[in-house]
């Protein structure tokens, strides 16, 4: 009699820990470093059109952690099951950190170097005060842009600020004379005469900017949520780019514009929607990365990636 009792004792538990009736029904939390970024679209959009309850997780929260390193710390902890800090995440993979690239949601790098009206070139920013976010991809990125037209990152004094509402003010007070942002950020100095100096989107070409992320003790323990997550991004990522006036809605809900705003994103970022995973596209981001390092790290993409669920999630999808 004792064995039966412990045999229904054990049913009930796993029953208890496993989706009902083929759903997951408790709070899955996906983190971003903030809100309305369009590089993080396709968490969202995955959302509003309902494809994360298609696949059978019908309470996904989308949280936002003010800067991507918290948002790391979060996973690495276990406090998410799935984050969006890809940046910074590569740090902590330089450092063994078990985490893992599931799918690649943005292959762009979506920043604009956006300038008060009187800078006209780069140079002219010498010994002037440039906002980022020290441990953010906003650092790293600048680096590399510098990099790139063989100018020092010192012939300028950096500001560690962090989000688009600190880099505005800064701009607007005239405490700096540049920020890097991310659209639709920018929007409102556009409209009061900032420049966009440089879209680093159009300099540094088909560079996986955001990921999905995860680690591998979820993908040990749950990989069927790892699974129905993917794959529901996956769609919602195919969704933006196929349907152009979704695609839009998407961006005004998500990034709270109107819809000429919204119309001028998606046709600078729609090819940036792209569901792929390689190690070549890892070790480019991870290149934007070292930049900032004194050492190069000993850094095999493929360790840190798992490209099984997208595979899965393109082919249920008839890709």
């Amino acid at each position: 009699m004792k064995i039966v009792q412990l045999m229904v004792l054990s049913i009930a538990i796993l029953l208890s820990s496993a989706p009902v009736h083929g759903q997951y029904t408790k709070p899955v939390y996906v983190s971003m470093p903030s809100a309305g970024n369009l590089q993080h679209l396709a968490l969202a959009a995955a959302k509003y059109k309902g494809f994360y309850n298609e696949m059978g997780v019908t309470n996904v929260q989308l949280v936002f952690l003010r800067g991507n390193s918290v948002n790391v710390q979060a996973l690495v902890a276990g406090s998410v099951p799935f984050a969006s800090a890809f940046g910074p995440s590569m740090h902590a993979m330089f450092r063994g950190e078990q985490i893992r690239i599931v799918l690649q949601i943005f292959n762009q790098i979506p920043f604009s170097l956006v300038t008060r009206p009187e800078v006209k070139r780069l140079e002219d920013l010498k010994g002037s005060k440039i906002a980022v976010t020290f441990g953010g991809s906003t650092y790293s990125v600048l680096v590399a842009l510098l990099a790139k037209y063989k100018i020092s990152p010192n012939f300028a004094e950096y500001l560690n600020i962090p989000g688009d509402q600190g880099k505005t003010a800064a701009l607007v007070q005239g405490r700096a004379a540049a920020a890097l942002m991310a659209p639709p950020g920018d929007r409102n100095l556009l409209k009061e005469g900032f420049r966009r100096l440089i879209y680093v989107g159009d300099v540094f070409k088909n560079v996986p900017f955001s990921a999905l992320l995860t680690t591998a003790k979820v993908i040990q323990e749950e990989p069927d949520l790892v699974q129905r997550v993917v794959t529901a991004v996956t769609k919602a990522l195919l969704f933006i780019r196929e349907n152009r006036e979704g695609g839009i809605e998407m961006i005004m809900r998500h990034g709270q514009v109107d819809k000429e705003v919204a119309t001028s994103l998606y046709d600078l970022m729609r090819d940036a929607y792209v569901p792929e995973l390689t190690p070549e596209g890892v070790m480019q981001r991870a290149e934007l990365e070292i930049a900032t390092l004194k050492e190069r790290p000993n850094f095999d993409p493929k360790g840190f990636m798992d490209d099984r669920f997208l595979k899965t999630a393109l082919r249920s999808l008839g890709r």
